[in-house]
């Protein structure tokens, strides 16, 4: 399936301007209670795999632009292989492990930071992505709504993140098809779902294809050091957890 011709509008992180972040951002933004139907309606449309694809697109565009609000330095350095691990569970869960978040990293006073409401969100997300739930988009209004308050041009992040949207929708949609467990929790069958590589949301020139992706997916596989990166499973770890297929692979 080829994708539109259409670009996506490139946003410009380099604005110096500051941003505005207080004790009542950090409740907002973490706040999983917090709806806007109108917008859910419209984000649970996007395929469960490319979900997360969506939300790590958003998590490395909020790091790009409040990196200053670092507090340690350590959590610098979980930045990369964290990210790496996300995107590998966007090819497929299994190769998520246990996802973390460390509640240390707020500050002494109570108050936390972008980098803190941004993975307290994908720590929720990550989980229930793990463990198929059938509602995994729900935690893209949240997290969205942080990206479009960091950035300085906000008509210019509703442009790009409606298109972005748009063409996800079209290309990955939501397929609904539950399977209820016994303890009537729903569980998503993503066995199916289309891998979704990075450049789909990052390289406006990029055409998506199952044939043009397929390269870009094995590559990014290959390049993963998944003994140093503890947000991986190993391939032992994702056969006994029920993998089917050759781990690292596609």
């Amino acid at each position: 399936m080829n994708m539109t011709n259409k670009k996506i509008p490139i946003i410009d992180l380099d604005s110096q301007a500051e941003i505005v972040w207080n004790d009542s951002y950090d409740s907002k933004f973490s706040n999983l209670l917090m709806t806007n139907d109108r917008l859910f309606g419209v984000l649970l449309n996007i395929g469960y795999k490319a979900a997360l694809g969506v939300a790590v697109t958003l998590t490395e565009l909020i790091h790009q632009k409040s990196h200053k609000f670092y507090p340690l330095i350590d959590v610098v350095q979980e930045f990369a292989p964290k990210i790496e691990s996300l995107w590998a569970g966007t090819i497929d869960p299994f190769y998520l492990s246990t996802f973390r978040f460390d509640f240390e990293h707020f500050s002494e006073d109570g108050s936390s930071t972008p980098y803190s409401a941004c993975w307290f969100i994908l720590f929720n997300m990550a989980r229930d992505y793990i463990k198929g739930s059938g509602c995994v988009q729900r935690y893209l209004v949240n997290l969205s709504m942080l990206a479009c308050h960091l950035m300085s041009n906000k008509r210019q992040f509703d442009s790009w993140f409606t298109e972005v949207v748009r063409k996800t929708t079209e290309i990955f949609p939501y397929i609904r098809d539950f399977e209820f467990v016994d303890n009537d929790e729903v569980k998503y069958d993503y066995s199916d779902v289309v891998p979704v590589p990075r450049e789909f949301f990052f390289d406006p020139e990029f055409q998506y294809s199952e044939e043009t992706a397929k390269p870009l997916l094995n590559k990014f596989l290959q390049s993963l050091d998944y003994n140093n990166n503890p947000w991986l499973c190993t391939p032992e770890r994702m056969l006994e957890k029920g993998f089917k297929g050759t781990p690292y692979t596609i």
